[in-house]
C-alpha cells in the first residue's frame, strides 16, 4: 500500500473541503486559524461543581506493518512511561492486519502498553483477501454481505488472540475510514449500520466501536456523498445497531472546530473518541516545527471541549512527523500532547471554565479525585498574565510549560490567594496548572471525606487493620501501587464469581438510622481495561434476615485509583450484624484498596452523587422525547402498561413519589386503585416491562434516584441491583413508544425531569 500517496490525498481532501466550505457561505476556518473574536476576561473561572464527559486518555498509532519496524523498549518507556522526559501516553491503537499469520506483529508494543495500563484497541482496513471483492468506483474493496458473519469471526478472533498473547484489548472497530477508501474497504452508511445490528452481537472477545469515518463532518455538507456523521446518525437511529456499539470512533482529518459538535452522539450515553488525525500536516521532519506545534495542543483542546470527546489519538507514535521523531525522542508536537497526557489521567472528568478568557487563548479544565489540570493554549503573538479562580478552593499549584525554548518546564509551589492565582501565558506557549484542593496530600493526588468526623481510618501501612478478605480471598499489605504512603492493602486468591475484603462495623458506634460518611480507594492491573467496584453493607434486619445495601459504587480504569465513596449514607434503621465489603462488581481479579475513611455524614464532592426528590406528586418528563409516563388506556388493573405520551394532565400522568431512604424511592400512579410503577416480574434483563401492580414492597417497585446531566434524573431499578434503569424503548420520541428497563447509560431516553403537581 502507498502510505504516503494516502496521506497526501487527504492532505489534499482537507484543503478542498475548507476551501468548499468558504464557497458555500458559511465561514468554517480551520481550528489552526480560528479568528480572535473574544474579548479578554478579566478572570477565568474553574467550576468544580459543573461536569461534563470523562477521560478515557490521550495515544497515538503503532503500525510496524506500515512503517517497516516496531518501537523499540526504550521508545516505548518514552512513550508510556510518566516520569521525567516521558509522554505519559494512555492509549495505543493497532492494526488489525487481514492476515492472521501476522497478528504477532502487533503484540510486543501493545503487550507493553496494556502492562503500563494503557488502554488498547484495534482497527481493520481491510477484510481477509478471500472475503473480499472489488470496490468498484467507491473503493480498493468492498466486504459482500454474505460474508459479515465470517468479517465478524474474524475480528472476535484477533480479540482473542491478542487477549491469549497478554494485550488486554478494549475495542475493535467495524472499518478504518469507510467513507475514504481509495487504498482500503469501502462501507456505505447503512451497511455498517447492518453490520452493527445483526452480527456486532458476534463480536464478544472485546467491546465493538463504530465505523471511524475519515472527517467529522456534517451531514449536509454537499461533498459528504455517504460518509462523515451519517454514520453515527444511521447507528443511532437504529436500535440494535445501537445496543452492540460500545464506543463511537471519528478522525477529524479536515474537520474545524465548528463541526465538532454533534449533541445527538453526546447525548447517546456512550464515549465519543477522537482515533485518528495529525494537525497540521505530515511534511517530512514537521514534528519540531514551532510555533506550528501549538496546533496539537489546540485541536485536542477542540476535540475536548466542543466534541466532548473522550479520547485523543495521534497517527503513528514515532515519525517525521509524530509524537516522537525516528530517533525516538519526544518531538514539539509531542510535547505538545504530553501537557495533556501527561496530567489529565484515565478516569478524569472535563469540568467547567471559562474557555476563551482572551483573544487566541484556549483553557479547559479537569477533575480526578481531589485534583484540578487546567490547560492554557496561548496561540497568539502577545503574552499576558491570567487570573484564575478555582471554586474548591486551592492547597497548591505546581505550573508545567511547554514554549520555543520549554519542554514540560516545571515551576513548583505557584504562589495563591484563597481560591485565586495569577500566572503569565506566554506567547505561543501551553501551560498545565496542577492544583491540589484543600485536603490533598502534597504527594498524592487524592483527599479526604468533604466534612465531618473522622470515626475510621486505615492507612494501611502497618497492619491490615482488621480487615480480612471474603470468601476464599486473602489479603496482605504491599508495597507495589499504594494510593498514599508506602503500602496498600492487596486483595487477591477469590475462587467465585468476585473478590472482596470485608469488615465489621460496631454498631455501638455505627447507629441504625444514622448516617456516615464512607471513602476509600481502588486499583487493579490485571483483567479488563475497566472495572466495576462497589461498597456493600450487609446486615441482618428486624426479622433476621440477612440483607445488603449498595452504599457506593465506581467504574475504575486499570492502572488508575478511584475514589469509592458515599458521604451521606444512612445505616438502615432495625439493622445489626454490619459487615462492610469492598468487592468487584464480577470477576476475581486481585485488586487494591488504600485510605479507608469512615466519618459522621458530610457532603460528597462526587459529580456521580445521588439526589433525593422531595415525596409528593409529580409529572414525570422524559428528557429526549419531552413526553411522560402514562398509564396506556387509563387502565387501573394489574399489569397494565405504562407508556410515554404528550402531556395531559390526567391522572393516568401522575405519579406520588415516596422516599423509602438512601435515595430508594416508590412511584405510585394517579388512578384511584393507587397501584405503583413495577418491573414486570422483578426480571433482571434488558428489555423487562414496566407496568402498574398493586403494592408489595419487593424491590420490583423500587427505585434509586441518580442525577443525570442537565439537573435530569435516572431511575435505576432494585431488582436490578441497581444496574439497569427505567427507559423509553427503542430511545423513541413517539407517543405511545414503550417504557422497559435496559443497562443504564445515562443516555436522555433514561433521563426525567420531575414536574411538582398536585393530586
Amino acid at each position: 500500500m502507498n502510505l504516503f500517496k494516502s496521506r497526501f490525498v487527504k492532505s489534499a481532501i482537507a484543503a478542498v473541503t475548507a476551501v468548499t466550505t468558504l464557497v458555500c457561505g458559511t465561514l468554517h476556518i480551520m481550528p489552526g486559524n480560528m479568528p480572535a473574536e473574544v474579548s479578554a476576561a478579566s478572570t477565568c473561572v474553574i467550576d468544580t461543581s459543573k461536569s461534563y464527559q470523562s477521560i478515557v486518555g490521550f495515544g497515538g498509532m503503532n503500525h510496524p506493518e506500515w512503517t517497516g519496524k516496531d518501537l523499540t523498549d526504550a521508545q516505548r518507556k518514552t512513550a508510556f512511561g510518566n516520569g521525567d522526559g516521558e509522554m505519559g501516553l494512555s492509549l495505543l491503537r493497532i492494526f488489525v492486519n487481514p492476515n492472521s499469520n501476522q497478528w504477532n506483529l502487533a503484540v510486543p508494543t501493545a503487550k507493553y502498553a496494556s502492562n503500563s495500563g494503557a488502554t488498547v484497541f484495534a482497527t481493520p482496513w481491510e477484510p481477509p483477501a478471500y472475503l473480499a471483492e472489488s470496490g468498484g468506483s467507491n473503493g480498493k474493496l468492498h466486504l459482500p454481505r454474505s460474508n459479515y458473519g465470517a468479517y465478524a469471526a474474524h475480528l472476535n478472533n484477533f480479540g482473542t488472540y491478542m487477549k491469549n498473547n497478554g494485550v488486554n484489548l478494549y475495542s475493535i472497530s467495524v472499518q478504518n475510514e469507510p467513507d475514504f477508501a481509495e487504498e482500503w474497504t469501502y462501507w456505505s452508511t447503512d451497511e455498517t449500520t447492518d453490520f452493527l445490528a445483526n452480527y456486532g452481537d458476534k463480536i464478544t472477545s472485546t467491546k465493538v466501536m463504530s465505523p471511524e469515518s475519515f472527517q467529522y463532518a456534517p451531514e449536509n455538507a454537499s461533498w459528504v456523498r455517504d460518509g462523515g456523521k451519517k454514520f453515527y446518525t444511521k447507528i443511532l437511529n437504529n436500535r440494535k445497531a445501537m445496543e452492540n456499539c460500545d464506543v463511537f470512533g471519528t478522525h477529524m482529518y479536515g474537520t474545524p472546530r465548528d463541526w465538532m459538535d454533534f449533541p445527538a452522539l453526546e447525548n447517546s450515553g456512550k464515549q465519543i473518541w477522537m482515533t485518528e488525525v495529525y494537525v497540521p500536516n505530515s511534511d517530512a521532519d514537521s514534528a519540531n516545527r514551532w510555533p506550528e506545534a501549538i496546533q496539537v495542543s489546540e485541536n485536542i483542546h477542540n476535540a475536548l471541549v466542543v466534541g466532548n470527546m473522550s479520547a485523543y489519538t495521534w497517527w503513528y507514535i514515532r515519525r517525521s512527523y509524530g509524537l516522537m521523531t525516528e530517533d525516538g525522542r519526544i518531538s514539539k508536537r509531542g510535547y505538545c500532547m504530553a501537557q495533556y497526557s501527561k496530567f489529565v489521567r484515565p478516569g478524569a472528568v472535563r469540568i467547567a471554565a471559562t474557555e476563551q478568557p482572551a483573544d487566541n487563548v484556549y483553557v479547559s479544565a479537569y477533575k480526578k479525585d481531589n485534583k484540578v489540570t487546567i490547560v492554557a493554549v496561548n496561540k497568539g503573538n502577545t503574552g499576558y498574565t491570567q487570573n484564575f479562580t478555582v471554586n474548591g478552593g486551592i492547597s497548591k499549584i505546581d505550573r508545567y510549560r511547554t514554549s520555543a525554548n520549554e519542554n514540560i518546564a516545571k515551576t513548583a509551589g505557584l504562589a495563591f490567594t484563597g481560591n485565586s492565582f495569577f500566572a503569565q501565558l506566554p506567547a505561543q506557549s501551553v501551560s498545565t496548572f496542577v492544583v491540589d484542593l484543600p485536603g490533598s496530600g502534597s504527594s498524592s493526588s487524592g483527599g479526604s471525606v468533604s466534612s465531618g468526623t473522622t470515626i475510621g481510618h486505615s492507612t494501611f501501612e502497618n497492619d491490615t487493620d482488621d480487615w480480612k478478605g471474603r470468601g476464599s480471598a486473602t489479603v496482605a499489605l504491599s508495597g507495589r501501587i499504594p494510593y498514599q504512603g508506602t503500602n496498600a492493602l492487596l486483595v487477591q486468591n477469590r475462587t467465585g464469581a468476585w473478590n472482596g475484603t470485608e469488615h465489621t462495623l460496631d454498631t455501638a458506634t455505627f447507629v441504625p438510622g444514622k448516617s456516615y460518611s464512607f471513602e476509600t480507594y481502588v486499583t487493579y492491573v490485571d483483567g479488563d481495561a475497566t472495572q466495576q467496584y462497589n461498597m456493600t453493607l450487609q446486615y441482618k434486619d428486624a426479622s433476621g434476615n440477612t440483607r445488603y445495601s449498595l452504599v457506593a459504587s465506581t467504574k475504575v480504569t486499570k492502572g488508575s485509583y478511584s475514589k469509592l465513596s458515599n458521604a451521606n449514607y444512612t445505616i438502615p434503621s432495625g439493622a445489626s450484624n454490619l459487615v462492610l465489603f469492598i468487592e468487584t462488581a464480577s470477576g476475581t481479579n486481585n485488586f487494591y484498596m488504600d485510605e479507608m475513611k469512615i466519618g459522621t455524614a458530610g457532603t460528597s464532592s462526587s459529580s456521580t452523587s445521588n439526589y433525593s426528590i422531595p415525596d409528593g406528586w409529580y409529572f414525570i418528563k422524559n428528557v429526549n422525547s419531552q413526553k411522560y409516563l402514562d398509564v396506556s388506556g387509563k387502565k387501573d388493573s394489574d399489569g397494565a402498561n405504562v407508556i410515554q405520551y404528550q402531556g395531559n394532565g390526567g391522572a393516568n400522568q401522575k405519579w406520588y413519589v415516596k422516599n423509602l431512604g438512601n435515595n430508594v424511592i416508590t412511584i405510585q400512579s394517579g388512578l384511584s386503585g393507587g397501584r405503583m410503577l413495577d418491573v414486570q416480574s422483578g426480571e433482571n434483563k434488558d428489555g423487562a416491562n414496566i407496568q402498574l401492580w398493586q403494592y408489595n414492597g419487593c424491590e420490583a417497585q423500587q427505585f434509586k434516584v441518580v442525577k443525570g446531566a442537565n439537573g435530569a434524573f435516572a431511575l435505576l431499578t432494585k431488582n436490578s441491583g441497581e444496574t439497569k434503569a427505567v427507559d423509553i424503548y427503542g430511545c423513541s420520541k413517539d407517543n405511545g413508544a414503550n417504557v422497559n428497563q435496559w443497562t443504564y447509560n445515562g443516555g436522555a431516553w433514561q433521563l426525567f425531569n420531575f414536574e411538582a403537581t398536585s393530586k
